[in-house]
């Protein structure tokens, strides 16, 4: 068996590359196995090559490096794609290069994926945090999915499929979406239409780590904004411009009356901090509609 895991490393993210590539370390090869990681750098190759070199020691690792112009996340992720379009390989995934894995994540995935009669399989991404209430903040833009349930779609934060579905979809990541995000949502709702199997593992957790920039009321709101900008541009996409405009007025209105019903349940701070977040996943889809142009990713 033959698996190979991507991760798309950035400028933005290098402080934490050295925590990714210690992490790496810990990572356990189920039996019969190979287990390779290509990283996918848009950064500095010299400086990558020679962390890898130095930080790297589980010699059980195939790990391999390849550079890109491209800046944006769906192009990065769409090397990866090209680079292994006609290798042999059982299994793909990605993570993004600010998580760290769980060791036995590999091990848990594999059995997952043969348990279950499915093609696609996504686990949850924790968060760390030095501010408590911030954790509640991450857990309201998580999904919030069972063990074994099966899904619409997940995000390339961990994630982990056949990687026969790429032969047979010739499926990429959206450029288009480079500066709003949603390219894996798009992708994987994509493929969710086209009948693959897509089904939630509790068990293979990421953690994503502590983000000092994160840890501030602005930025959940503009994250959340983006979620719902995003929104309205995946719908159309999938279901074409009426009925995708038609599902984002729908959309809209459910945001604003889930957010109004936070305010009136009981009167506490987290539900209004709830609200505003529903709110501002409304006004990012009404935003979306007057064609406003979002300057990067955010």
């Amino acid at each position: 068996m033959k698996i190979i895991l991507c991760i798309c490393f950035s400028a933005k993210n290098s402080l934490y590359h050295k925590k990714i590539l210690s992490n790496l370390n810990e990572i356990n090869t189920p039996p019969g196995c190979k287990l390779s990681f290509y990283l996918i750098t848009n950064d500095n190759f010299k400086i990558l090559k020679n962390l890898v070199s130095t930080i790297v020691k589980n010699f059980k690792l195939e790990i391999k490096i390849f550079k890109t112009a491209k800046k944006d996340i769906p192009s990065t992720r769409n090397v990866f794609l090209k680079v292994i379009k006609n290798k042999k390989i059982d299994y793909i995934g990605f993570f993004d290069d600010d998580c760290k894995i769980k060791k036995n994540w590999v091990f848990d995935m594999v059995t997952f994926i043969k348990k279950n009669d499915c093609q696609i399989v996504g686990g949850p991404q924790l968060h760390e945090t030095r501010i408590h209430k911030y954790k509640s903040f991450y857990q309201f833009m998580e999904p919030k999915y069972t063990h074994k349930q099966k899904v619409n779609w997940i995000a390339t934060n961990n994630c982990f499929f056949k990687k026969e579905i790429i032969n047979e979809t010739n499926l990429k990541f959206d450029e288009e979406l480079k500066n709003i995000g949603g390219s894996d949502q798009l992708f994987f709702t994509k493929l969710k239409k086209a009948q693959y199997e897509i089904m939630w593992n509790e068990k293979a957790k990421v953690i994503e780590y502590y983000q000092k920039n994160r840890e501030n009321f602005k930025w959940f709101i503009m994250r959340n904004f983006r979620y719902g900008y995003s929104g309205l541009i995946i719908d159309q996409k999938i279901f074409g411009n009426i009925i995708g405009n038609i599902i984002n007025l729908m959309k809209i209105v459910y945001l604003i009356i889930i957010g109004l019903l936070e305010i009136i349940q009981i009167f506490k701070s987290y539900n209004i901090i709830k609200s505003l977040f529903y709110f501002s996943r409304a006004i990012g889809r009404i935003f979306s509609i007057t064609k406003f142009k979002m300057k990067k990713y955010c």
